[in-house]
């Protein structure tokens, strides 16, 4: 059973962000909660009395959020966490986020704010794990806010690759022997079965040692932290918990038709779909996903 240490490093930094301007000198901790072989490092934000905890997108790490002191650090103190194999965040290769983790890693946050309830924050794949928080403690979440989120729908491919025997040594093969996967790629733009996106997606992967290294970590590691739609979207109605999802229109990683399917007829679930790419947050939209929040 995995033993949850929280511990704070009083560690105070300060960054400057030029791109965005309104969000200068800003303070915040450096922590990590420990779980077994499994060191989480967060960032804590803001010192409002309420708790919300935010997970960043593949690639990303946890200052993704620090923008979002200006709005929110009165009245919510965030913890933003480095996912494992992001960021400062330690963990073995063969290291996989259980349930029991999350559970402990959410409940020990309580501990340490004394509050009942949680609100939950999540971009890109960081949606899918709180989507996933949901379903697994929704007694204990109080609002959540999914940016260009993962998740939204049963995603077949990647729980074949990750969750079965036979993807899973697809999945490695393709990632370690990566030369006639190169090939096939290419014949797949050429015949126009995949677009120019898909292709320089594709790309990026197995043209690149370091990202082929990556994903064979990141991925297998998340593989156990996929909701089950129709349970979750159960939970979401029957508790009324507020959902608010912003999805850019014009994004071709996860397309916003999967927030409207998620939507469905779910009252408390409010979609927002914005005049952007798959990099929903900027300077113009903090004010609007931070409002969901204050309401």
């Amino acid at each position: 059973m995995a033993y949850v240490n929280l511990r704070h490093n009083r560690e105070l930094t300060n960054s400057c962000f030029a791109e965005m301007i309104d969000v200068i000198n800003m303070s915040y901790e450096s922590g990590y909660i420990e779980l077994d072989a499994l060191r989480l490092h967060y960032l804590k934000i803001g010192a409002g009395a309420k708790l919300l905890v935010a997970f960043h997108g593949y690639g990303n790490d946890a200052s993704l959020f620090t923008h979002f002191n200006k709005h929110l650090g009165a009245e919510y103190t965030l913890y933003s966490f480095d996912l494992p194999h992001h960021g400062k965040s330690e963990c073995d290769d063969s290291r996989i986020l259980e349930k029991q983790d999350m559970i402990k890693l959410l409940n020990s946050l309580k501990r340490e704010m004394c509050v009942p309830r949680v609100s939950l924050m999540g971009y890109s794949i960081g949606g899918r794990v709180c989507l996933y928080l949901v379903e697994l403690m929704p007694d204990a979440i109080d609002k959540v806010v999914l940016i260009a989120s993962d998740g939204l729908v049963f995603n077949k491919f990647y729980y074949f690759l990750t969750n079965t025997r036979l993807g899973s040594r697809m999945f490695k093969n393709v990632l370690e022997k990566p030369k006639p996967y190169i090939k096939l790629v290419d014949w797949l733009k050429k015949g126009k079965v995949i677009d120019t996106h898909r292709h320089g997606m594709a790309m990026h992967y197995l043209q690149s040692t370091n990202s082929r290294s990556f994903l064979l970590k990141v991925w297998p590691c998340l593989k156990h932290l996929v909701p089950d739609n129709a349970k979750l979207r159960k939970i979401i109605q029957q508790q009324q918990i507020p959902v608010y999802i912003f999805m850019g229109a014009h994004d071709k990683i996860i397309p916003a038709r999967l927030a409207q399917r998620f939507k469905g007829n779910l009252d408390s679930v409010h979609l927002h779909i914005l005049d952007k790419g798959h990099k929903v947050m900027d300077a113009e939209t903090l004010p609007q996903i931070s409002a969901s929040l204050l309401s």
